[in-house]
């Protein structure tokens, strides 16, 4: 093979394998990978945006210069309104509330929410990749301040009530989120899951006021707790001193109708104080009736049983 024709073979290598390389690399080009976690619509130079297309995680078809994807996080994130510099996922600031009571503070608001890939395509035509900036933010500052205007500056130390100004804050945000008519339903183009309130920046003198205002409360609970126990306590002792009064009437009224139960209580107690002697028991006191006469005695039954072995 001559010089000529290695150098023309050479040559035709060379080219086939550019050519190689710009179809692999226009293929490629042709190709859209949607990362899992996220949804992507397609925005086509002509005709604008394709309604009804909504890519899920994998691979599609894009035919490059013509049609341009645009990919959102679809999963839920957790956004937050402080003023805290380290915070990561930071939207705004803290946000300032008027309470019922007059009183001004700020407060670090969270809110969990994700856009709705079943009306992706709605979201970005209508609102566009800036939707925090354009409709989260004004909707969630705007709500909790209404809400806190109805609760007082304690209402945000009490947990149950904290609650409840999160619950109505998340109702009320849910309703101005955008929706969307399709099919008869009305959708929203976000998904709003969650409202949750930081812990307020009260004004030293408003903390202090109600720190005094919880330990007064408190102390108040507390107190009412022990009162009723020892209502309670009293009434124990009162039912049981009843009792046992009925039950020794019960007792002596039997015992003098019949001398033999006589005997039996007579020898039930001398058999428990002989069995279980103390020091400090007082001389035993029963009496008797036998007949028409009636017997006193007034004896320690221990000592009497000792006397009576000796």
């Amino acid at each position: 093979m001559s010089r000529t024709e290695t150098t023309e073979r050479q040559g035709w290598l060379i080219a086939a394998g550019i050519g190689l390389l710009a179809v692999l690399g226009l293929g490629r080009s042709c190709l859209y990978v949607t990362p899992p976690g996220h949804a992507t619509v397609v925005f086509n130079t002509f005709s604008g945006l394709q309604k009804g297309r909504v890519e899920l995680p994998g691979v599609i078809f894009v035919v490059p210069g013509i049609n341009t994807p645009v990919t959102y996080t679809v999963l839920t994130r957790v956004w937050e309104f402080t003023d805290n510099p380290a915070s990561a996922n930071s939207i705004s600031n803290a946000i300032t509330v008027n309470t019922a009571d007059g009183q001004a503070f700020s407060i670090d608001v969270a809110i969990a929410l994700k856009p709705n890939p079943d009306t992706l395509d709605e979201l970005h035509a209508t609102i566009g990749e800036n939707y925090l900036s354009t409709v989260v933010v004004p909707v969630v500052r705007s709500k909790v301040r209404d809400i806190s205007a109805s609760f007082e500056s304690e209402d945000f130390y009490r947990k149950s009530q904290r609650a409840a100004i999160e619950q109505q804050a998340l109702a009320l945000i849910q309703q101005e989120m955008p929706t969307v008519k399709r099919d008869g339903q009305t959708l929203p183009l976000l998904q709003v899951e969650g409202v949750f309130l930081g812990s307020p920046n009260f004004p030293e003198a408003l903390r202090d006021s109600i720190e005094r205002k919880q330990v007064a409360s408190i102390s108040a609970q507390t107190a009412a707790v022990q009162a009723q126990i020892q209502e309670k306590e009293t009434e124990r002792l009162l039912i049981l001193a009843a009792a046992n009064q009925r039950a020794i009437e019960l007792k002596g009224q039997a015992a003098a109708q019949n001398a033999k139960l006589a005997d039996l209580l007579f020898y039930e107690t001398l058999q428990e104080r002989i069995q279980n002697p103390t020091s400090s028991a007082p001389p035993l006191r029963i009496i008797r009736v036998e007949g028409d006469a009636t017997l006193f005695l007034n004896v320690d039954p221990y000592q009497a049983a000792l006397q009576t072995a000796q």
